[in-house]
């Protein structure tokens, strides 16, 4: 049986683990903005500028990619801590679903921890929002330069 000060204790846990995501994620923004700044002159003068905008694009969605693949694996191994799932796969598998905001339903939280799940799907939804509006950004910016 878990006690209400354990429930609370992994409530708290989860909106720490939010937290330290959404830091993640800005970081991996941030920096990523800037390394794609950063690379666009030497991938001019090494290369063709009609070349260098599409790797540029390409990277910034490899990028973030990996970034959502990390958030769904720390989420999917808080919750094989949790006991929820009986493999680390089923654990990422139900926070890639629910972090998309796809939820199959095929995989479920137990109580009381069933009301975990709209807490990783609002971290999911506001990451892949920011990732979103990020790529938004860099496609804007390569069209928006005249050639």
């Amino acid at each position: 049986m878990t006690t209400p000060h354990r429930v609370r204790q992994i409530y708290a846990c989860s909106i720490l683990l939010a937290g330290v995501l959404f830091a993640f994620h800005s970081f991996v923004l941030i920096e990523t903005g800037r390394l794609l700044v950063a690379a666009k002159p030497w991938l001019i003068e090494f290369t063709a500028p009609r070349f260098a905008e599409p790797v540029l694009v390409f990277a910034a969605f490899m990028l973030l990619f990996c970034t959502h693949m990390l958030e769904s694996w720390a989420w999917g191994g808080f919750f094989r801590l949790l006991g929820e799932f009986d493999s680390i796969g089923e654990a990422i598998y139900f926070s890639g679903t629910s972090l998309t905001a796809l939820g199959y339903g095929d995989l479920v939280l137990r109580p009381p921890w069933q009301r975990l799940g709209p807490v990783m799907a609002t971290n999911g939804i506001l990451m892949y929002g920011c990732s979103t509006a990020f790529l938004f950004l860099i496609i804007q910016s390569v069209w928006s330069v005249p050639h």
